[in-house]
């Protein structure tokens, strides 16, 4: 952000970039001008002030004599920010009903295109109520808690890989690392070769997908889903369960879930395992220590420190 006279913009053959007035936010009484890649915003400054700890900072500090003028108003050049980006903001902070455009059934894609924007002028700005209001909109997706988690799997929301990667880096840039966990586990879903061809996510995120997927693998075999995969009877069953118990789970069963682990996911269907009463209350006990063991332990199978460390991080 610069607030002083800014060198002209030229085009390749030498000739200066005119600068053009937004069709929409140019306002006859805006008292600011904002320029962003060569068009400008005349809006109001204390608009922007009261939403935004960095512009109320910058306009507490006495102005020079000599500013830059655009229209008759300062001109301040935003530099590094995306036009429709800003637009976006302009959009929230001059239509109040502007994030009920958001329904239930909008679709990742389209949620994530309506808050990028928004979320990356609002983090790099310090414009805070709209920062949390974009984070509360994409945790209802990608949730913290377990509990959340449940919610979402109850919800049965379509998760598209090609939607689910754009998160990833979208948190990274605007440090919003809590829906990080979330968004790698569900990643891990994606096979191999689509995870090595994608051209969103870096290959240090490949790279965590991909032993992520060995992870999880491990944790659904030996913590939660044991009583599918390795059968053991309660000590105490008396009925003999070892031998009774149906094998369901054939070679290719089990490579589907290798290659797709999902160890938080909820078991429910215990009628028919025909398990005893001890056998079965023993099992739903490991099976739901297991899933919170899993969920505690997310953030570190990816690299992302504990939970604690992320909200730490998101609140810093």
């Amino acid at each position: 952000m610069d607030g002083q006279p800014s060198s002209s913009k030229t085009r390749p053959g030498g000739t200066e970039i005119p600068i053009v007035r937004h069709p929409e936010f140019y306002f006859p009484d805006g008292s600011i001008v904002m320029i962003v890649e060569r068009t400008a915003f005349r809006v109001h400054q204390s608009i922007l002030a009261r939403h935004s700890e960095v512009f109320a900072a910058l306009w507490d500090v006495p102005q020079p004599r000599n500013t830059d003028l655009y229209d008759g108003c300062p001109k301040v050049e935003l530099q590094g920010d995306s036009l429709n980006d800003f637009m976006d903001v302009m959009r929230v902070l001059y239509d109040v009903f502007y994030f009920d455009k958001i329904k239930p059934e909008t679709n990742l894609s389209a949620l994530i295109k309506f808050i990028s924007g928004i979320l990356r002028i609002s983090t790099k700005y310090s414009m805070n109520q709209l920062r949390n209001k974009c984070i509360s909109v994409i945790q209802d997706k990608f949730p913290s808690t377990l509990k959340g988690c449940d919610d979402v799997l109850s919800r049965g929301i379509q998760y598209v890989p090609s939607e689910i990667v754009r998160i990833i880096p979208l948190a990274r840039e605007t440090i919003v690392p809590k829906v990080l966990p979330w968004a790698f586990y569900l990643c891990t879903h994606i096979p191999v070769d689509e995870i090595m061809a994608n051209n969103v996510l870096e290959w240090r995120d490949k790279a965590l997908c991909l032993a992520g997927k060995e992870h999880l693998w491990e944790m659904q075999k030996t913590l939660t889903h044991t009583f599918l995969l390795d059968f053991k009877q309660s000590p105490t069953c008396t009925t003999g369960c070892q031998m009774r118990v149906p094998r369901n789970l054939k070679l290719n069963d089990i490579e589907s879930i290798r290659d797709s682990p999902h160890p938080l996911q909820e078991y429910t269907d215990w009628k028919s395992l025909m398990l005893c009463v001890k056998c079965q209350q023993a099992f739903e006990a490991q099976h739901k220590d297991g899933r919170e063991k899993v969920w505690q332990m997310l953030p570190s199978i990816f690299h992302l420190g504990t939970w604690d460390d992320i909200c730490k991080d998101q609140s810093a």
